[in-house]
């Protein structure tokens, strides 16, 4: 299995259309609603790295996306859950560049 991270950017106003039809994509697993230059950060999982550029394809295709931004492509094991990150830890922000 394949994991892949994006952030989408959609026309302001319609996160909600966008929303639901992020989710109507076949391998969209989750999506969730950020603020900042991006609207949405989406986790998707297909069978091959192939699969997933169509999976991205599909999710460049929602009518108001306008922009998808890669965050990270792996091959790690999908049935094993991630560890939880513990926040607190984290004594600084990293900012995202680099994805317009």
């Amino acid at each position: 299995m394949v994991i892949g991270f994006a952030m989408v950017k959609v026309v302001r106003g319609h996160e909600d259309e966008a929303y639901l039809d992020l989710r109507k994509v076949s391998g969209v697993k989750e999506a969730y609603r950020i603020l900042g230059e991006y609207q949405f950060f989406v986790v998707m999982q297909a069978k091959s790295v192939a699969a997933l550029q169509g999976l991205i394809g599909g999710v460049r295709s929602i009518p108001d996306a306008t922009n998808i931004c890669h965050v990270l492509i792996t091959d790690r094991d999908a049935s094993k859950q991630l560890a939880p990150i513990d926040e607190s830890s984290f004594d600084f922000e990293v900012p995202v560049r680099g994805c317009s």
